[in-house]
């Protein structure tokens, strides 16, 4: 990935229609510093393709891409430390932000009354997965930036895919 570029996968249409079916909230987590963790042995970057196409290293990364794509799942080869499986040891900085109701200004006590939960949906529509969805992208992302400076991140910019 480019430097101080932050990316994940967030979309999970899956998650949201079944918090919206049980009434359950969603609380957006972010964790500063996970990505150095664990470094990639080949990675395929759009931009670069072109420019290294010769490389057997891109053509092994072009390779696992392809597997991935037929899978429907990403594969990867990652290294940590003396290139064994070991996780680098970055500082690591977990940030929860408040819940995200997936029917707002709706909350109610459960059958035993012990827990919050929401009104429920039993057949959401695509529109309220994607308005739910919307929310809780912008909640993370409104996460990551009140944070970045505080957890060493200062110049990173998060991308959701």
């Amino acid at each position: 990935s480019l430097p101080f570029t932050q990316t994940i996968k967030a979309r999970r249409y899956g998650l949201m229609k079944l918090s919206l079916q049980t009434g359950a909230r969603i609380f957006p987590a972010f964790v500063f510093g996970a990505s150095d963790m664990l470094d990639q042995l080949f990675h395929v970057d759009q931009n670069v393709a072109s420019k290294e196409k010769d490389s057997k290293t891109f053509d092994i990364g072009l390779m696992m891409q392809s597997i991935s794509r037929k899978l429907k799942g990403g594969i990867a080869l990652y290294y940590g430390q003396y290139y064994l499986p070991i996780p680098h040891t970055p500082k690591l900085s977990m940030v929860l932000g408040d819940p995200i109701y997936p029917v707002e200004n709706t909350s109610e006590r459960n059958v035993n009354g012990n827990k919050l939960t929401c009104k429920r949906i039993a057949n959401p529509t695509d529109a309220q997965v994607e308005e739910l969805m919307d929310r809780y992208v912008n909640a993370l992302q409104c996460l990551f930036e009140q944070y970045k400076v505080e957890a060493g991140y200062p110049n990173d910019r998060l991308v959701i895919t």
